[in-house]
């Protein structure tokens, strides 16, 4: 199998998403996604790409490509279902209860592919490649909703474009690097309260809630570059070690952003600034918008053994490094409209997980984890209620013939409540949000392998 047939076949908008919209009830920690395929979202993302012939390692850990058997292409489709119910008080800058009700904003599944393709050149090199979501998330509250000062509908599509090699030292060692091409698309909205933020800013006399303005914001990025890298370690013919390694990337996103709803209310926001020269001038009609964040770095350790030719058990560990993202701003013809801290922390993934033959067809994959969430206390938001998460995930495998083979896999995350106690920016309304989110995640996969 030639190179040229498989490439035929084969955040910050994370950042403006935490400003302007509720919670990120995605996979891992905050709003990051893995890159498995559905025997690992089955295994709850336990040893990576280690198993044998297992093409997402072209993006997880190239190294391991070096001791596939042959060329493979593999296609995965899932879908995410995750839900956030908010208990507690929302409240104007009165004090007053704030009209609405309060819909599961996440109650749909959101889908989105994976694609892994892999090709030994030589007995020592194997180039490979794969299309991932690291990061995606789709949000239906409504603008009437009574949060809706804290974000009501987001859509965010992420892909990473990769490509990779692997080089094989000996039949013990081999060495994995590539780079990667992301693309980021986001559509943002949020209301805001302009007579309560004439009553926060200004003391003005004028009724909360009564003039609604809703501000859309959509942004995007074509392309931001980074790299990752790999090494794989084969002690004995039962144990294989990896680590790997994937770099932070920066990115800027542009585009617009635009005001619907009260007349009165929108020609309050753009009056503000000759009240007080500091605040920043919003056009009602619209204008121009960006921001920057880094997407953080991350590094994985694997390790998978056999205990027999039908058993075998897996563990990884992960480190984020999220406390690069320390500070939200979002920014309108070189003026700042908001900026937030987010004061996040690097977090943790524990995961362990495996496969059992029952027989030559079937394959039965299991796996637990624990996720950290980056998040803190002291200023954690209903942007981002993340919160720590327990995973169970359950799959089944089934091997059609030498050449095709399909996977299905579930996980299911018990996330932690995750409590919430803020006011919110002045210039959208200064109201308030007191209480907790009970989160949860459902997760569907299924996998489809073809072997040249």
């Amino acid at each position: 199998m030639t190179l040229r047939p498989m490439v035929r076949h084969g955040s910050l908008a994370v950042a403006l998403l935490s400003a302007l919209t509720l919670p990120l009830i995605a996979r891992a920690g905050a709003f990051q996604l893995p890159t498995d395929n559905a025997a690992g979202w089955a295994r709850a993302d336990a040893g990576g790409s280690l198993f044998p012939d297992d093409p997402t390692a072209a993006y997880n850990n190239p190294a391991a490509m070096a001791f596939f058997t042959g060329s493979m292409f593999q296609v995965t489709g899932i879908q995410i279902r995750p839900s956030a119910v908010f208990h507690g008080q929302t409240q104007d800058v009165d004090g007053n209860p704030t009209t609405g009700g309060n819909p599961n904003g996440f109650g749909k599944f959101v889908p989105f592919p994976n694609v892994a393709w892999a090709v030994p050149v030589t007995d020592r090199l194997t180039l490979g490649g794969a299309l991932t979501v690291p990061f995606g998330l789709e949000s239906q509250y409504n603008s009437s909703w009574r949060g809706r000062y804290f974000g009501t509908e987001t859509y965010l599509e992420t892909a990473n474009l990769s490509f990779s090699a692997a080089f094989k030292l000996n039949d013990q060692f081999s060495l994995g690097l590539g780079v990667l091409g992301q693309y980021t698309k986001a559509s943002l909205d949020t209301v805001a309260d302009p007579y309560g933020a004439a009553q926060a800013l200004f003391g003005l006399p004028l009724p909360p809630q009564q003039a609604d303005v809703q501000l859309n914001v959509n942004a995007r990025r074509k392309f931001s570059f980074g790299y990752l890298g790999g090494l794989v370690y084969k002690p004995t013919d039962q144990d294989t070690f990896g680590i790997s390694y994937h770099s932070r990337i920066g990115q800027t996103l542009s585009g617009s952003y635009n005001l619907y709803g009260s007349t009165a209310g929108k020609q309050l926001l753009a009056e503000a600034p000759l009240l007080d020269p500091a605040l920043p001038s919003i056009n009602p009609n619209g204008g121009p918008v960006s921001a920057v964040f880094d997407t953080p770095a991350f590094a994985s350790a694997d390790w998978l053994h056999a205990f027999t030719d039908r058993l075998s058990i897996a563990g990884t560990i992960k480190r984020t490094q999220w406390s690069s993202f320390q500070d939200l701003v979002l920014t309108s013809n070189g003026q700042t409209i908001f900026a937030l801290p987010e004061r996040f922390k690097n977090s943790m993934t524990y995961a362990v997980g495996g496969d059992y033959k029952l027989s030559d067809a079937w394959t039965l994959h299991a796996g637990v984890g624990f996720d950290e969430t980056p998040t803190n206390v002291a200023d954690r938001d209903p942007r981002v209620p993340d919160a720590d998460r327990k995973l169970l995930g359950l799959g089944l495998g089934y091997k059609v013939s030498e050449k095709l083979s399909f996977d299905v896999g579930y996980q299911h995350e018990f996330v932690n409540n995750a409590r919430v106690n803020m006011t919110n920016q002045p210039i959208l309304g200064a109201g308030s949000i007191n209480g907790y989110f009970t989160d949860t995640g459902d997760i569907l996969s299924l996998t489809g392998t073809y072997r040249f």
